[in-house]
């Protein structure tokens, strides 16, 4: 938290300031990162819970690097400062956002939007401090077991994931682990792989599950977390309550795409088609209109045949577990909150970025002693990792933050299990022979490193985290 932008971490505050909390004086020559940190802290702490309507201060607000805390009407609130000549001039910023209508941001820019979005979703937050509710979880029976629990469960408040017959703790972290495994086993089941060269999954058949779909991208999204999997756009499109257009199409079935574009494109002799307004699913033949069956598709008429085909297989195919999903969803996320961002936009916030950038990684990653930059241990880990590809990358990065995928705003921008900003942190642990794995503590993105004598003993224990399999298996939190 604080100062987070790498470039700006050491700049100094150039006058004398104190904690508005606790009166403790900081000198001129004081960094905003060491300024803000403690200020975070010590507000975030000893802040009082008065009731159920307590709002603790917008910690999640994007202010960028250089942020004061000010007290207005009588609650800490963190503005935007600049720091020009010695002076502090203080303008407020998540307010003017904060009171814009879905209409008028919906015009605006991404990073807008999406700061809008996150400040309409944290009035409904419902502080940790007044409790957590916990979701039961059986791996053996993973997605009924999660069903049932989540229905009692209060998605604003802060939940903890018990794995059933696990020693693993949650402090934050197994939630992540939650979504993944959940989402995987939903892809083996009620979503099936589209016909398309892309990794993406359409609905596949009628499932209770699908209410789960719907609590679990909600919390998702509530929680800045992103998914494992890609769904076809047209359902993308269904969730943000917007219409379907022919392109989205390719993204669910690419030759079907292709055979209608051939039809709209060319022109065809009378009774050359052969087509009629049906379409033959599962040996079952539906008509697209009264009376399709006896309606042959002509050139006056193939747009309408394959305008209603498109409606066929992106509503009334999946009417059902599409509204499941939405039911689920707009529970806790309004549909209007969505509806103000494009497929694309929605898709980054979804499932972050596909590509893990080391070089980034590293630049946002800070040590605590004796670790740091130039340690020997730390330069072969970095080592180590430029010899992994992209799948073996997100393996680690899984094991490491319980996610596949950085959020949208990158590795400077990284989360806590409470919506803190908390960079990937290495922490020096002992190293014990024969079995010293890192351990992870994917709420914190923190991973305890051991001391290890040689580069190839490292390389030993993390190409084993990502060839086997074992992320979050040692000490995932």
């Amino acid at each position: 938290m604080g100062n987070r932008s790498s470039n700006n971490q050491h700049s100094k505050i150039g006058q004398e300031a104190k904690c508005p909390n606790c009166d403790r004086k900081f000198g001129p020559s004081t960094t905003y990162f060491v300024l803000n940190s403690h200020i975070d802290h010590c507000l975030l702490l000893q802040q009082p819970i008065h009731n159920v309507e307590f709002q603790m201060p917008q910690t999640q607000d994007q202010l960028g690097d250089n942020y004061i805390w000010v007290k207005q009407n009588n609650q800490w609130k963190r503005i935007q400062s600049q720091v020009n000549g010695g002076q502090i001039y203080v303008r407020t910023f998540y307010q003017f956002y904060q009171n814009l209508s879905a209409q008028e941001i919906k015009n605006r820019s991404f990073p807008e939007k999406q700061m809008w979005f996150n400040l309409q979703l944290e009035k409904f937050r419902i502080p940790w401090q007044l409790g957590s509710d916990k979701l039961n979880v059986n791996l053996n029976d993973l997605l009924q077991t999660s069903l049932v629990s989540a229905r009692s469960v209060n998605f604003y408040k802060e939940v903890k994931v018990v794995f059933l017959n696990d020693k693993v703790q949650d402090a934050g972290g197994l939630l992540r682990e939650w979504l993944t495994l959940i989402f995987k086993e939903m892809c083996k089941d009620i979503f099936t792989l589209t016909e398309t060269n892309d990794v993406t999954y359409k609905i596949a058949k009628q499932s209770q599950y699908f209410d789960l779909a719907g609590l679990a991208i909600a919390k998702a999204l509530f929680e800045r977390m992103t998914i494992c999997v890609e769904f076809d756009r047209p359902l993308v499109k269904k969730l943000l309550g917007q219409e379907i257009s022919f392109q989205d199409m390719q993204c669910y079935d690419k030759s079907l795409f292709l055979s209608w574009k051939y039809l709209l494109e060319n022109q065809f002799d009378e009774n050359q088609l052969q087509q009629y307004f049906i379409i033959c699913k599962d040996d079952e033949i539906i008509e697209l209109k009264q009376n399709g069956a006896d309606i042959l598709v002509t050139n006056q008429n193939k747009q309408e045949f394959v305008d209603l085909s498109i409606q066929f297989y992106s509503e009334k195919l999946i009417s059902k577990q599409l509204a499941q999903i939405q039911n689920s969803l707009y529970k806790y996320v309004p549909q209007d909150y969505l509806n103000i961002f494009t497929a694309e936009e929605f898709e980054m916030i979804l499932y972050g970025v596909p590509v893990v950038d080391l070089a980034e990684w590293k630049q946002h990653t800070i040590y605590k002693t004796p670790y740091a930059e130039n340690s020997q241990q730390i330069q072969w880990f970095w080592k180590v990792l430029s010899e992994f590809d992209q799948d073996q990358l997100k393996k680690f990065l899984h094991y490491c933050t319980g996610s596949y995928r950085i959020p949208v705003n990158g590795f400077s921008k990284l989360e806590s299990n409470r919506g803190m900003y908390s960079k990937f942190q290495i922490v020096p642990i002992d190293y014990k022979n024969g079995n010293s794995f890192p351990i992870a503590h994917t709420c914190f993105n923190r991973l305890e490193l051991p001391k290890y004598t040689s580069q190839e003993l490292m390389r030993k224990f993390l190409r084993s985290i990502v060839l086997n399999d074992l992320e979050g298996v040692f000490g995932m939190e």
